[in-house]
């Protein structure tokens, strides 16, 4: 018998991906401060990781320049103008003393970042169990007559918290890589056009890898959830039946 319930519930045809996505947004919009708090969280860590960088770069330029030509005047950036006049030394000791307190800063956003994105996660995971209980309470007989409770428990706990990293593991990152490789690619393009063109040659053979990826996945994820169903309804018979 539950081989043929989970049968019949494979053979029900699943909604397309876009109407899931589509769902899942809809979802994320309910949560769009937390998800927005994240993502700006995480545009402030990219850009002090980019400073960080730019503050390397530089200190490498200086380098340079004391070794090959120390009599020519130095590039320095403008917030570093104030030391024209200081010897090769001072500038690198300033420029390392930058580099470790954004360095240390990015430490403490990063940290706030990880509360945030726990904080958004429980929120959703709590309100999608309520959401999900208030709704088994409100459906009739017939529903529980024909569906396992294995199944019912699987989906009030496994998927439930699936959702939930689909709203902070996939549209928060996603969000997050979009805005990073913009500015590290805006970044790229203001210092070699060329070098930026060769670093992205490989984004269409990996954006076809994913896709092609996806589409071999899909079905075993949803053969994995079926098992999940026999695993749990093999569980909650013995258990029952110890008595």
């Amino acid at each position: 018998m539950p081989t043929s319930d989970i049968s019949a519930l494979s053979s029900v045809e699943p909604p397309s991906n876009w109407s899931l996505i589509s769902r899942m947004l809809g979802l994320s919009w309910r949560y769009r401060w937390g998800c927005t708090q994240v993502v700006l969280l995480q545009i402030v860590v990219v850009a002090f990781g980019l400073g960080g960088l730019g503050l390397t770069g530089v200190g490498i330029d200086l380098i340079g320049h004391e070794l090959q030509s120390p009599e020519t005047p130095r590039h320095l950036p403008a917030l570093l103008r104030f030391a024209q006049e200081w010897s090769g030394i001072q500038i690198l000791v300033l420029i390392a003393g930058c580099i470790l307190a954004v360095a240390l800063v990015t430490a403490a956003l990063r940290y706030a970042t990880a509360i945030a994105v726990a904080s958004l996660s429980q929120q959703v995971l709590v309100q999608l169990r309520s959401d999900v209980y208030d709704k088994l309470q409100r459906l009739s007989f017939r529903f529980f007559d024909r569906s396992q409770s294995s199944s019912i428990i699987n989906r009030a706990a496994g998927d439930v918290n699936a959702v939930r990293q689909f709203v902070d593991g996939v549209i928060v990152k996603v969000l997050t890589v979009v805005l990073s490789l913009a500015v590290y690619v805006a970044y790229m393009w203001s210092m070699h056009v060329l070098l930026t063109l060769v670093c992205l040659a490989t984004s269409p053979l990996l954006w076809w890898a994913a896709a092609r990826f996806s589409r071999i996945v899909q079905p075993e994820y949803i053969k994995g959830g079926e098992l999940v169903d026999r695993m749990v309804l093999t569980l909650v018979e013995n258990v029952q039946g110890i008595s």
